[in-house]
């Protein structure tokens, strides 16, 4: 059992947003440091008489060597080696070029070499909003990056949302994604996605549409705007909670058993593309 769940933060209790048929609360993961960010996405959102719930991100950069042994996975016997990349030992930057898994490596603690520090904080913000969403008893909650980019009127999720559950029905799906990026970054090679803790799997990458509307999806890159069924919320507060994180966790999301993706067709709300990544880079 991780102790990853020590480091989410609390978030105070707010009244059901109701800002947005069919969605509970909506909130906007931004660092102190990031004002000018949050500004520009209210500024979007203003027109549409939406005023999403600030998150205080969890600043991953300032991340404790005994933080991180409470997150990461614990490496110990009898894990696989087949994982062919190196790992993290220790909060890292971009660029850092790790170390390699071998039987030295048994009782430390480790993520994967793309888990950079910033990734770290950018999981424990989106984990502490998922766990709000389920201490709240919220049935549908939707979490925004800052560097979100509104492209039409968010109001149209409430139609969206309804066609999805006549489509699949209203427990049939955890994760619905807002655009039309559906891109799953397997070029990496088929151990990218493994985890020396997990058993090894073979995955279809095949999409598949569902309706004029939906394409199902077996995993993505990419979590600026995210909305999440009960069901998701409490697969992925379970896993993390067993499993501690390992992958950033957009992709990690592809790991958990029986999570159930789904994709726009339409570019709702996506992402701007052209603002600083407080994920790969250090801010102030």
């Amino acid at each position: 059992m991780s102790l990853i769940h020590k480091h989410f933060k609390a978030i105070s209790q707010v009244e059901r947003c109701h800002q947005i048929a069919g969605i509970d609360a909506i909130y906007v993961i931004n660092l102190d440091q990031r004002v000018e960010k949050y500004e520009r996405c209210l500024k979007q959102f203003l027109p549409y008489g939406i005023t999403p719930q600030r998150f205080s991100a969890i600043y991953g950069w300032d991340l404790s060597q005994e933080a991180f042994d409470e997150i990461g996975l614990k490496f110990l016997p009898p894990m696989d080696f087949l994982f062919d990349r190196r790992v993290f030992f220790r909060p890292s930057r971009h660029g850092d070029p790790g170390e390699p898994l071998n039987e030295s490596s048994y009782g430390r603690t480790c993520v994967n070499i793309f888990t950079i520090a910033g990734a770290i904080g950018c999981a424990l913000s989106h984990l502490s909003c998922l766990q709000h969403g389920l201490d709240s008893g919220y049935q549908t909650i939707w979490i925004l990056e800052d560097d979100a980019q509104v492209n039409h009127n968010p109001h149209f999720l409430t139609h969206f949302l309804q066609k999805l559950d006549q489509e699949v029905g209203e427990d049939g799906w955890d994760i619905l994604y807002t655009d039309n990026h559906h891109i799953f970054p397997a070029r990496e090679g088929k151990y990218f996605h493994f985890r020396p803790d997990r058993p090894l799997f073979y995955h279809s990458f095949d999409n598949f549409e569902v309706g004029q509307d939906f394409i199902q999806i077996n995993g993505r890159a990419e979590l600026h705007s995210t909305i999440y069924r009960r069901s998701g919320i409490k697969k992925a507060i379970d896993y993390f909670t067993q499993f501690g994180l390992f992958h950033p966790i957009d992709i990690e999301l592809y790991s958990i058993p029986h999570m159930r993706m789904y994709n726009l067709k339409h570019d709702l709300v996506g992402h701007s593309g052209s603002l600083l990544s407080d994920t790969r880079e250090r801010g102030l």
